[in-house]
Formats: C-alpha cells, sequence, structure tokens
C-alpha cells in the first residue's frame, strides 16, 4: 500500500509559494505550533467549497500557502509542481528506471520530485524525451496519475462507470480506465457540480487538494471530511451510494435556528413540485422564473417544523458564469408557507452548461424546458422524448434573455435534487 512519504508529524509542504514555475526550490518548514493558524487562508473564506480538503491538508503540514497568507486556490497546478506535491504525498517504490527528460536539467528545482514521479509510474514524458514540467496540468491527467501512481484499475466497465459524468464524451480514450479506477475509489471531486468532470480544464491547486485529500483517505492516512460538510456534494459517489451528507437539512450552529426564526446559512433541500423527479432544461444566457418544492422540513432547535416539507419557492434561474463557462443559478424571491407568503433571500450552487452532445437521454426524459433549450437540442430528443414546458402550461419564448455571446450548442441540465439551496439572511416566521 501507498502511504504519504512522511509522516504528517514531520515536515510536508505541497503547493507552497516555492513550487514555481522558476528555478526556486521548494521551502521545507518544520511542522511547528502555527500549523492551524497556517490553515487559514485570507482568499479561503468559510463558505469556500473546498475549504475542508485544504484546512486539514495545511493543518497536517501536507499544504502551505503564500507568505501574504493566501492559498491562491484558483491558480493552475503545472506538471513540475504536480510532480512535487505526489512525491511528497505519496510513497512507492520505483518499478522503472528515470533516464532525464531534455527539458528537466539536472539543476532544475523539481527534477529529484520529477524522477521519484517517472520511476514510481504517477508521471510519463512526451515524444522527443520532453516533460513539459512548465505545462498546465488538466484535470484528467492529475487523476490518471493518481490512479496510475497506486496502481488501481477499475472493477466495473469503464462505460459502466462514466455514466456518472454528464460530459463523458470529453474524456480522452486514453483516460477511461484511470478516471474510472479514480471515480471508483472516491477521488473526483467536482465543482460546482458534481456530475460533470470538465476533464480537459486546467486543474486549480483547490481541485489539487481536493483529489489529493480523497486519495489519502482512500489509502487510509486521512480520515474522510465531515458527514455534513458541503464539499460532500462535489465528491462523485457510483451510482447506488449518495452524494450528499445523510442529513439532508443543514442546520448552522452558529447562529442557531431559535423560535420562528431561520437563521442565514440554513442549507434548503428542494426538488421540482409534484411526485415525480423532473430536471429543467434551459439555455445559456437565459433568466427564467420558475418555482420549486422544499424537499424535507425546516426545524429549529427544539425540533419544531417552520417550514414544512412541499412549501413553493419562487425564483429565478439566472445567468451566472463559472471558470469562462456558462452556467445557472436559481435565486429565491418568496417562501409560501400554506397561505401564507415570505420575502426569501436564498441563492443556490452554480450548474454549468453541457454540449448537447453529452446530454444523458436519462435526464431529458420527463424534463422540461424552454424554447431555445429545445431549439439547440434538436434531433438530440429523438421520438423518444417530449420535453415539456417550463413554467406554465406553454413552452416559454420570449420569457427567456438569451446572451447573444452565448454557445449555440449547449444546454444547462437543472437536477433541483442538486441544488443547494442557502438562505442569505435571517428569515423571520413569526408572522
Amino acid at each position: 500500500m501507498f502511504r504519504i512519504s512522511r509522516p504528517l508529524s514531520k515536515s510536508l509542504i505541497v503547493l507552497s509559494c516555492g513550487f514555481s514555475m522558476g528555478a526556486i526550490a521548494p521551502i521545507v518548514t518544520p511542522l511547528s505550533a502555527q500549523a492551524q493558524a497556517q490553515a487559514n487562508f485570507s482568499d479561503v473564506s468559510i463558505s469556500y467549497w473546498a475549504r475542508p480538503f485544504i484546512e486539514k491538508l495545511a493543518e497536517k503540514n501536507v499544504i502551505k500557502g503564500f507568505p501574504d497568507g493566501t492559498f491562491k486556490p484558483d491558480q493552475p497546478v503545472t506538471r513540475a509542481q504536480f510532480a512535487a506535491i505526489v512525491r511528497q504525498a505519496f510513497e512507492g517504490n520505483a518499478s522503472r528506471q528515470y533516464r532525464g527528460f531534455a527539458d528537466v536539467p539536472g539543476d532544475h528545482w523539481a527534477q529529484p520530485a520529477i524522477s521519484k514521479a517517472y520511476s514510481t509510474r504517477f508521471l510519463s514524458g512526451y515524444p522527443d524525451n520532453l516533460f513539459k514540467p512548465n505545462q498546465k496540468i488538466p484535470k484528467v491527467q492529475a487523476l490518471v496519475s493518481l490512479a496510475s501512481g497506486l496502481e488501481l484499475a477499475p472493477k466495473a466497465p469503464p462505460k459502466q462507470v462514466l455514466t456518472s459524468y454528464q460530459d463523458a464524451a470529453d474524456i480522452p480514450d486514453y483516460a477511461n480506465k484511470g478516471i474510472s479506477a479514480a471515480t471508483e475509489s472516491g477521488f473526483v471531486v467536482n465543482y460546482p457540480n458534481a456530475k460533470f468532470l470538465n476533464p480537459n480544464q486546467q486543474a486549480t491547486r483547490a481541485e489539487i487538494a481536493a483529489f489529493v485529500y480523497q486519495a489519502l483517505v482512500d489509502q487510509g492516512d486521512l480520515e474522510p471530511i465531515a458527514a455534513n460538510a458541503r464539499a460532500q456534494s462535489y465528491i462523485v459517489k457510483l451510482k447506488g451510494t449518495s452524494s450528499k451528507p445523510a442529513t439532508p437539512v443543514a442546520k448552522p450552529t452558529t447562529p442557531a435556528n431559535k423560535g420562528n426564526l431561520i437563521a442565514s446559512g440554513t442549507a434548503i433541500p428542494v426538488k421540482y413540485p409534484g411526485p415525480n423527479k423532473v430536471n429543467l432544461i434551459v439555455a445559456p444566457g437565459e433568466s427564467v422564473d420558475t418555482n420549486l418544492a422544499v424537499a424535507a422540513d425546516i426545524t429549529n432547535a427544539a425540533g419544531k417544523v417552520l417550514i414544512p416539507r412541499g412549501s413553493i419557492i419562487e425564483g429565478t434561474l439566472v445567468p451566472v458564469t463559472v471558470n469562462t463557462t456558462p452556467g445557472t443559478q436559481f435565486v429565491a424571491k418568496q417562501l409560501k408557507v400554506g397561505t401564507r407568503t415570505y420575502g426569501l433571500k436564498a441563492n443556490s450552487n452554480p450548474q454549468v452548461a453541457v454540449s448537447r452532445q453529452s446530454v444523458n437521454p436519462t435526464d431529458i426524459r420527463g424534463a422540461i424546458g424552454t424554447t431555445a433549450a429545445r431549439a439547440i437540442l434538436g434531433s438530440v430528443l429523438g421520438s423518444g422524448f417530449n420535453l415539456g414546458s417550463l413554467l406554465t402550461g406553454a413552452v416559454l419564448g420570449s420569457g427567456g434573455v438569451k446572451s447573444p455571446t452565448a454557445p449555440k450548442n449547449s444546454v444547462i441540465v437543472v437536477d433541483p435534487a442538486d441544488l443547494e439551496l442557502t438562505t442569505q439572511t435571517v428569515l423571520d416566521l413569526t408572522t
């Protein structure tokens, strides 16, 4: 079994400021009582999606931030930096001889890490004896690297496993087995939507931290993040397992729900109104009014039900952009509890667009959508699918506002159960 290359009580620095694109040697700092403080990066807020992974690895001195107190979670990672990461995080026996790369001289800061990553099969080179150390590593390469170095093979047919991703068609053929093995082992963490891998997108420092943390969990070196952590919903689970915390209603501890008050930051699970599972399909750039239903009772600290299951939330799917990818976000406006109506400020996590060719037929069946979405899907719908109208019974046309710069061959498939609706202010249900 592969283990953390040095005990966590020793000095381990990964993703640190020393891993620059220049010839700067990695900074190694001994573990100290300041480890806890180092985990509190100024640009990793308490609500940041990858905070549990970053914070826990920083507490163990597996990763380190920059001198200004930041972590720069959205900064890309180079192949040389990634080699340094896996060298620090994992231990393994060499299974092939490192003979050097033409673009990695002996005095290159990452040469020892590249040598180790190559000899343990975490990373390989390119034709013409090149490693391309300054090339930014895509997500697919990082995940395949972890699966390869940890000697993992898929247990189920890759074609079956990869149905977990709505953009599976974008995964290169060479990576199918590696991504399948990484998925089965729980390495894959997809933000903002677990269903979209975005395999060819450059991996960020936050994403690499999440992948490495999950790999260490699989190897038995770290404990899984808390079951009720928001980040749990981004960890890809195979069919038959839940991708959400065991408790569907998040009850913040500070401040607690008191009396008839719903605290800011309270999670409200939602679904489409009615007994059946229904997906919503919109085109990038559209603003579309729609209603959602509360999927589980929301209670106060004493167990009193404040928002009953089935209560209606009125709001709008509004355009957003996530790492240059168009998407949509549900913004709540009103909450209807019985005959009473309350103003509600709550936002969901964004859902991103996917090419029409990558749309899973099962996500279309029984879905409702806009005129623009129907036009984009076109022949993809086929004769067996009847994409219903969104909202009032008439297919929405002019009600949607479509951006002229939005991609013409992509749609946004919204599974309401994937929306993490979170209150932005205190909600008073006294009257």
